[in-house]
């Protein structure tokens, strides 16, 4: 079973209206959050470089 891409394009544009919404968190360049977007529920996904030099 296979993706239509019309369902990928859909995801990805929904990710993309969330990331304008996105937090930098000031204390840490590496570290930003943003809200799920509310077709999928309520939530936050967090995003942490793990090694910011490499």
């Amino acid at each position: 079973m296979s993706i239509s891409p019309t369902i990928i394009s859909e995801w990805q544009e929904l990710w993309a209206e969330t990331a304008k919404n996105s937090q930098q968190n000031s204390l840490e360049p590496f570290e930003s959050y943003c809200q799920v977007p509310r077709q999928f529920g309520k939530g936050y996904v967090r995003n942490i470089e793990v090694y910011p030099q490499l």
